[in-house]
């Protein structure tokens, strides 16, 4: 059977929503430019500055309806309209919806504010859909998958009143010690375009703003912020100049523009060329030079840090006016809006920043309310409601943890397991992440929230075993970093009247416990925001949840039992009927996540968890379960704290506090097969979660040290939002999967993996190196850049970008190339064909067939590179221009279709600073992944292309000859001579370590090549 897929099906049919017009509040025969110049002309500065002004939800929305916090917010400009509100997560329409009539029929020009939320993979309510993080969607390679799960962010965001979502990440993680490497969509340009444009367009809806179901994407952080001086977030850019940042750090951003719906872009807190990126002439010239549109705001307290971090500025003033100038527009939480205000006036006053300047940086944001339909319906329509969207969506986040789970090792086919041929009669779960929610960045406080519709890796190893007589056992033996965590008991350990899944909670209406008003069973992991729960009168209430609780434990543990509160709240545990833990009245917050120090981590390593008292669990042993929670008057949140409200955190600690190691031992050493669980979390990974190293965590390496020195086949798992550098692991290992920030479906979509319902076909986003010394190690490096072996280390990655395995196998097959011209007919080039020409404004089209030669549903990723070439700038040794992942049954045969943009991407900027398409040859490669080892092979076991020796450039060996290696097949035109130059032989030889290079071949190569011929 023969498929076709298309590699541009999402962009071309997913979302095809036509833009159309709206009506308007001003009558629907006004032009959008006549009535927001009407709106212009009425307004005063007070009026525009808010417009650039981003407002703290929890300065101006009060739980309340006397609306003491809005007037006061409001007192600098009084009568003018809000601009914009962040940090604000209603559940309840009503709020949402009470607060922008509040805001219109208070204000003079009536103009509704744009709610802003953070949306990077999932809302960040804590209360909505957890999908992988986005290096976890990018490894997945799957841009239709990554489309629809923006889709799904995008619907969710718009059904609580979230207008413009600051996503997606757009940096490339050039230095894996950059703690938000989680965040952006991996190494290369190509990949992070396609993946932006994709979640951009899912999100929007194809830029279809003003549906109910859509937001305006806001693009981040501008620009070239993955590469920081020594992985540090923020520090200066360290990569080859502004010529690297024009051709492949901005690339994801033009293309999301052109082609992702996007309404916003945020400016980076570091600096280029010795410029803050807030106030470059370079990036803005950039966006003029695109036609962008939209708004620019600042990154949070970024224009600020013009004058306290980067020191260009001497004051708020001037560093008000440099933003204003250069082309800033929305400041965020970086000054008080009475400093921004008069800031603002005295520059206009002194002639420093123009009045019209403002004018038409508030033209461009009413132009985006306006176009997402707010002058026409601000209002959430009264028939949403996001809980049901949530539960539609809970399908979706398993999918997305499949698809993004790689891969790495699988020696000796360990995996998939299979309880009756590997004869499995016990398997140890090892490690600090077996049985805990690891969601990463910007996914509710402490990256655990929500834990409805979630799985840990236990539960779902359990789940898979169920009616199987192989025992399951399990222990942490570490904390996820170097301290005693906090770690919210999953739900399936708690108990209500026999039932699994939570504790009976009943909300009293008043905080003694006396008026019982709802009850429901639950988990005590929550937040409540400025609001009381529903169906209670006001938020000073009183909660107690009971019930049983089963300790996870294969051997007694003496651990921490606790609970985990923020401010103006009191809480008491009883266990089995005995007082365990009283929480007295308290101005402050004792959840680990709400300190905003990090060194907390190595100053109080060896405290107990805060909240907690020592507790000895035992296997098998269900103890009664009460607690008890009052808390008052709800209080204001401050900007840039980590804390929201009131909150309520019941937790466990199971890593033993005498002999966490030893305890781990014990239960694994009769153990058939040892999963181990190890790597990175919220604590370890993020914003301000950069590191110097690369390996696991002290504590981590101890109790992996001691797993692997059993001798018995450990199934590695790495957690985290960055790669490691540990090879004396992957030696080691029977076999490693790389998980990412899975999700909230995670330990479900990893345990599918290890029991092999699900094919693993994930592939890396960012290379792995072998040491940290190596970085950056990116697999598109120049050829000088490997030029020479350290003499202590590799050169190469432990894994390149691209690389990934699968239980299946698959045969690539009639590799073929066309173009698509608008001034002739399309032509196909194969194995039998001359060389293809090519113009800047053709597509070219590249496809191969697929087949999966095993007996396992599985999917291949088809990565097509373009090779080094002879130009007038030095060029990577290969680069990424095109892929697809194409899911193939058994015995079936797929189609993998590709197509390039010629002009978008194969330009570049030659040594005069003008874009061209240069005049040439293009190789393009059909690789396995972007390694060395995918385009040569040292050990001479196949040869593909050979060379004849050092001596012989006149046609020794096989060169040109094309030859068939376990199902391959090489396309070799006659035009590939620049690959047997002599620098590459020499670039060969160094790699090799060989002296000669007749034993280089050219392995599983599949080539077309192309020339480029007009302008």
């Amino acid at each position: 059977m023969l498929r076709f897929l298309t590699f541009s099906s999402f962009v071309l049919q997913a979302f095809a929503v036509a833009h159309h017009g709206l009506s308007r509040r001003a009558g629907s025969a006004e032009t959008k430019d006549a009535f927001i110049s009407d709106l212009i002309s009425q307004m005063k500065v007070p009026d525009l500055v808010q417009q650039l002004h981003l407002t703290f939800a929890d300065n101006v929305v009060g739980p309340a309806s006397d609306n003491s916090l809005y007037n006061f917010e409001l007192r600098f400009t009084p009568n003018a309209s809000i601009g914009h509100v962040h940090d604000w997560y209603p559940m309840n329409k009503t709020h949402y919806n009470d607060f922008q009539r509040l805001n219109v029929d208070r204000s003079r020009l009536k103009i509704p504010f744009l709610h802003w939320g953070e949306c990077l993979h999932g809302v960040f309510s804590a209360n909505q859909s957890v999908f992988p993080q986005a290096l976890g969607l990018a490894s997945s390679w799957d841009a239709d998958l990554v489309g629809r799960v923006g889709r799904a962010i995008g619907t969710e965001a718009r059904s609580i009143g979230v207008h413009a979502c600051l996503a997606p990440v757009l940096d490339l993680c050039k230095d894996p010690r950059w703690g938000r490497c989680q965040e952006a969509w991996g190494e290369d340009k190509i990949l992070t375009s396609h993946m932006g444009v994709a979640f951009s367009s899912g999100m929007s809806k194809n830029g279809s703003w003003e549906e109910k179901d859509a937001v305006v994407p806001v693009m981040k952080h501008f620009a070239a912020h993955g590469a920081p001086q020594g992985g540090s977030n923020g520090a200066p850019f360290v990569g080859h100049g502004n010529r690297e940042v024009l051709e492949e750090h901005l690339l994801p951003f033009k293309s999301v523009v052109d082609r992702g719906g996007v309404g916003g872009v945020m400016m980076a807190y570091h600096e280029l060329d010795d410029v803050p990126s807030h106030v470059s002439p370079l990036l803005y010239a950039q966006l003029k030079e695109w036609g962008f549109e939209g708004f620019v705001i600042a990154d949070d307290t970024g224009m600020k840090q013009l004058q306290v971090g980067h020191g260009v500025a001497k004051s708020p003033s001037d560093a008000i006016g440099q933003w204003y100038n250069a082309g800033g527009m929305v400041q965020y939480y970086d000054y008080p809006l009475e400093t921004l205000l008069n800031a603002t006036i005295g520059n206009i006053a002194n002639g420093t920043v123009a009045e019209d300047l403002l004018r038409e940086k508030v033209r461009k944001i009413l132009g985006i309310k306006y176009d997402a339909g707010l002058f026409n319906d601000p209002y959430i329509p009264e028939e949403t409601n996001p809980f049901p969207i949530v539960q539609d969506h809970v399908p979706l986040t398993l999918e997305a943890a499949q698809k993004s789970i790689i891969l790495l090792e699988n020696r000796n086919n360990t995996l998939p397991l299979d309880i009756d041929r590997q004869a499995l009669k016990k398997i140890a779960l090892v490690g600090p992440y077996g049985d805990i929610l690891n969601y990463g960045d910007y996914t509710g406080t402490y990256g655990t929230y929500p834990v409805g519709n979630s799985s840990t890796l236990r539960e779902g190893i359990l789940n898979s075993l169920n009616g199987s007589a192989t025992k399951l056992v399990s222990s942490m033996g570490a904390n996820t970093w170097l301290y005693n965590a906090h770690y919210p008991i999953p739900h399936y350990h708690l108990t209500s009247n026999g039932t699994p899944g939570g504790l009976l909670a009943t909300y009293y209406a008043d905080t003694n416990f006396s008026k019982p008003l709802v009850r429901r069973t639950e988990t005590p992991v929550g937040t409540w925001g400025l609001y009381q729960p529903p169906g209670l009168p006001s938020n000073n209430f009183s909660v107690i949840w009971e019930g049983e609780l089963d300790a996870a434990v294969d051997g007694e543990v003496d651990g921490w039992l606790g609970v985990a509160l923020d401010a103006n709240t009191t809480a008491k545990i009883y266990i089995d009927g005995e007082l365990h833990v009283d929480i007295p009245y308290s101005t402050k917050g004792n959840i680990l996540s709400n300190i905003p120090e990090r060194a907390y981590n190595l100053v109080n390593s060896t405290l107990p968890p805060p909240g907690s008292a020592p507790f000895t669990f035992k296997p098998g042993v269900k103890h009664r379960i009460r607690l008890e929670y009052q808390t008052w008057n709800l209080y204001q949140k401050i900007e840039n704290f980590g804390s929201l409200n009131a909150q309520v955190l019941l937790f466990w600690n199971l890593v033993d506090r005498q002999a966490p190691v030893d305890k781990s031992v014990e239960i694994a050493k009769d153990a058939d097969i040892i999963i181990l669980t190890v790597g990175g979390a919220w604590n370890s990974d993020g914003e301000s979660g950069d590191r110097g190293t690369l390996s696991l965590s002290a504590n981590q390496t101890a109790l992996a040290d001691a797993i692997f020195a059993l001798n018995k086949p450990v199934v590695l798992i790495l957690n985290g939002g960055r790669p490691f550098a540990i090879p004396e692991y992957y030696s080691k290992a029977a076999a490693v999967l790389a998980v990412n920030f899975p999700g909230q479906q995670g330990g479900q979509a990893t345990a599918d993996i290890i029991f092999g319902k699900v094919n693993p076909g994930g592939r890396l986003a960012v290379s792995v190196p072998v040491h940290e010394g190596q970085l950056p190690v990116y697999y598109n490096y120049k050829q000088t850049a490997r030029k020479k072996w350290y003499v202590d280390i590799q050169s190469l990655p432990q894994y390149p970008f691209g690389y990934g395995k699968s239980y299946t196998t698959f045969n690539v097959s009639n590799y073929r190339g066309s173009t698509l011209s608008s001034s002739s007919s399309p032509a196909t080039y194969g194995s039998a064909n001359a060389t293809q020409t090519f113009s800047a404004k053709d597509t070219i089209v590249f496809q191969a067939d697929i087949t999966n030669t095993g007996s396992r549903t599985g999917s291949y990723v088809a990565q097509i590179y373009l090779l080094q070439r002879v130009s007038q700038i030095t060029q990577p040794l290969k680069q990424l221009v095109a892929f697809q992942r194409v899911y193939v049954e058994p015995g079936e045969t797929v189609t993998a279709r590709m197509e390039l943009e010629v002009e978008r991407y194969l330009r570049i900027l030659d040594r005069g600073y003008e874009w061209v398409v240069e005049k040439g040859e293009y190789i393009f490669a059909m690789l396995d992944h972007g390694g060395w080892d995918a385009l040569w092979n040292a050990d001479g076991w196949g040869s593909v292309w050979g060379f004849g020796d050092d001596s012989d450039d006149s046609g020794g060996g096989q060169r040109g000859v094309c030859a068939r290696r376990e199902g391959f097949w090489a396309s070799c035109p006659g035009s590939v001579s620049h690959m047997k130059d002599r620098a590459e032989k020499d670039q060969h030889r160094e790699e090799t370590g060989q002296g000669a290079l007749h034993h280089g071949v050219l392995k599983n190569l599949l080539l077309l090549a192309f020339s480029f011929v007009t302008q």
